[in-house]
């Protein structure tokens, strides 16, 4: 299964001024990687305000990133250069061209000229596919002091993802109530009180997970607190898509790293 064959996206116009600033971001960071928003300013201040347009994001074949948009009203993927947005309010998950105007809250995301494929050799646990992970990515020549943006494409034997909806969640507020937002941990899992969120099971499911890794200046920024994994996941033909929560890999799964 490959996402080479999605249908191309053409790069919305930009202006000078911001392209300016997209690579002045991307000059301190290896790989083109650019970041917009902050997860722990976001938790700490409870305010989810929008950080950029998804119109002024580059897309351009080889772009791939993740983040959620303004309100935390949903999530959004990029796979090669296409921008995937899941609304909180699809009850399936399902995912649609960005809406005129639309921002986000987070993203991050990296050009990628070419991948390096390694097979995954056995049944691997999150815990385990982190590890290896880190483990490929130094072998590779690649600084885990550095974000870098990585894909896994294959079965999932378990899998929970969800999608932020925007609205007050159980026990918490609403996306300003100033409560620990889509960071909060409980119990493995990504607790939203800043937003409430649909979240599915689909063990034995197909398809990617596109993945951010933040390295260590990035921890918190472009992750989530005490993580340097960011990962979303989306389905084979590319209909459903969320944030990933916890997730275990098949056996002859791929994963993909940039080349330095």
């Amino acid at each position: 299964m490959s996402f080479s064959t999605f249908p191309k996206w053409a790069a919305a116009p930009v202006a000078a001024a911001l392209m300016a600033g997209f690579a002045a971001v991307a000059a301190s960071l290896p790989l083109d990687f650019i970041h917009f928003g902050n997860f722990t300013r976001m938790v700490e201040s409870g305010h989810s305000g929008g950080q950029v347009r998804l119109a002024d994001l580059p897309q351009r074949k080889g772009d791939w990133g993740l983040g959620a948009t303004a309100g935390l009203k949903g999530e959004m993927v990029q796979i090669d250069g296409r921008l995937l947005v899941s609304p909180g309010s699809d009850a399936q998950g399902r995912v649609q061209a960005p809406q005129q105007g639309e921002e986000a809250v987070l993203f991050a995301g990296a050009r990628v000229a070419a991948w390096t494929d390694v097979t995954v050799p056995s049944d691997m646990s999150q815990a385990q596919l982190g590890s290896f992970v880190r483990e490929q990515a130094t072998a590779r020549g690649l600084s885990l002091e550095q974000p870098f943006v990585f894909r896994v494409e294959g079965r999932f034997p378990h899998l929970m993802w969800h999608v932020v909806t925007g609205e007050p969640s159980a026990g918490g507020q609403g996306p300003q109530g100033g409560h620990r937002g889509h960071g909060a941990m409980m119990a493995g899992g990504h607790v939203n009180q800043q937003s409430g969120m649909k979240v599915f099971h689909a063990p034995g499911a197909t398809g990617a997970l596109v993945g951010v890794y933040s390295g260590a200046g990035l921890e918190g920024v472009v992750s989530h607190a005490g993580e340097r994994f960011h990962l979303h996941y989306v389905d084979s033909t590319a209909t459903v898509s969320g944030h990933v929560d916890r997730y275990a890999v098949a056996a002859g799964a791929v994963l993909k790293l940039p080349v330095p």
